[in-house]
């Protein structure tokens, strides 16, 4: 079945909206931030059409909600506004049956812990919830890495939010002489990718971080090298741990203090020697704002590093590429962009993914509060008020006053308890 589906430029018709709104009702102004922060955290972020759809439905719903079509002659002027921007944007054909339910296979086959996330993708049919933009986990696959000479380890299933359906496979050491290949069964289909040779990583040189004036974000670096002048190409990812606290404490109140966090990297860093000086290579792979709260108390990153073919560079860099023009990684797949795993039941099915075999090293950062923290927003956040708002989630202090709960309570503010910070974390509790 195939659908025209109109390409629009969402940043493009929130502004008009927002600007043409804003000089007939200050209140709207208000609205309109609280909802767009809700319902795009992070506009650059839109992968596919159900995330514009989910963007335009938004627009509509917060102009909605402040009574603004009331006023029938400034909604009939943004119409038009909205009409003309379409109508000089190109349509894009999307055949809906070739985008929808693709297996999608992520992860590294590496002599320590492999981990293989697999989802599938959404499609427009009506069954599908444009409100739901969390992939499809797929939890019921058996997933295994196989090698050449029979020996098969099998995978645990373990969810994960950020990223789908998790699978980790322990294979101890592996032999560079032998050859492996991930295997997966999922609904009466079997996908298997290529076999391949045990890649072997160098060591990161280093992990450091840079910073120029104040106000400036914080650059994370890793820095590697290869011992001769051929291109070698490289894959980073890595995991964050950082310590919050309470702005405000009062043992009265009873609210957890202190709160361990961690995150992971969404995507991946890619980079290649190919043109630098005697092998070495520096890229940035993360940047930070000072004011964040990862840099509140103590802040940690390991990075792994893994060397992959130029096979498998061309694929990540194209599947890249191709989600930032097109708007999501679920559009017409270009030949470039096909992997190394193919279902072997049905090798008419689409899977999106490439496999890697690579030994993995690792270094790690630490950033302490006194390096880079730049602390702009509790200070007026956190100043008490003398009356109950009657909205938000205020807490009435002990001494008098309310304040949001986040500024007593760090869980109520994204933290997690603090035992389950690293069992390695410098400050024990």
């Amino acid at each position: 079945m195939h659908v025209i589906i109109k390409v629009m430029g969402q940043r493009v018709i929130i502004v008009i909206l927002f600007l043409h709104v804003m000089r007939h009702a200050q209140q709207f102004i208000i609205h309109a931030k609280q909802a767009v922060q809700q319902c795009i955290p992070d506009v650059h972020q839109l992968h596919n059409r159900q995330e514009q759809v989910f963007v335009m439905m938004c627009v509509i719903k917060l102009v909605e909600g402040t009574g603004f079509f009331r006023s029938l002659p400034h909604f009939f002027s943004v119409i038009l506004h909205a009409l003309i921007l379409c109508g000089c944007i190109t349509d894009f054909e999307a055949n809906v049956d070739e985008v929808t339910d693709i297996l999608v296979v992520e992860g590294i086959i590496t002599d320590d812990e492999s981990v293989i996330t697999l989802s599938r993708s959404k499609g427009l049919s009506y069954k599908d919830n444009i409100f739901d933009l969390s992939p499809y986990r797929v939890t019921d696959a058996k997933v295994y890495i196989e090698c050449d000479d029979g020996t098969q380890w099998g995978a645990i299933y373990a969810p994960d939010l950020q990223s789908g359906g998790q699978y980790t496979v322990q294979t101890g050491k592996l032999n560079p002489a032998r050859q492996y290949r991930l295997k997966i069964e999922h609904e009466a289909h079997e996908y298997l990718s290529e076999y391949a040779y045990l890649t072997a990583t160098p060591e990161i040189d280093s992990v450091f971080w840079t910073k120029r004036d104040r106000g400036q974000p914080v650059n994370i670096h890793v820095a590697t090298h290869a011992s001769d002048s051929l291109m070698h190409y490289y894959r980073w990812s890595y995991r964050e741990d950082w310590e919050t606290r309470a702005r405000i404490t009062d043992s009265a109140l009873q609210f957890p203090y202190v709160c361990s966090n961690n995150s992971k990297s969404r995507g991946m860093v890619l980079g290649a020697t190919g043109k630098t000086t005697f092998g070495r290579l520096t890229e940035i792979i993360a940047q930070i704002p000072p004011n964040n709260d990862r840099f509140q108390i103590l802040y940690r990153m390991d990075v792994t590093q893994n060397e992959i073919s130029k096979r498998a560079y061309d694929f990540f860099s194209n599947s890249q590429k191709n989600a930032r023009q097109s708007g999501s990684l679920f559009a017409q797949i270009p030949a470039e962009l096909k992997g190394n795993i193919t279902c072997i039941t049905d090798p008419a099915r689409i899977v999106i993914g490439y496999m890697v075999v690579s030994s993995t090293t690792r270094n790690r950062l630490y950033i302490s509060q006194v390096e880079v923290y730049e602390d702009n927003s509790y200070n007026v956040e956190c100043k008490a008020l003398l009356h109950n708002p009657y909205s938000g989630n205020y807490v009435l202090l002990p001494g008098g006053g309310w304040v949001q709960r986040k500024c007593v309570d760090c869980e109520a503010n994204g933290g997690r308890p603090v035992n389950e910070f690293p069992d390695d974390w410098p400050i024990q509790y």
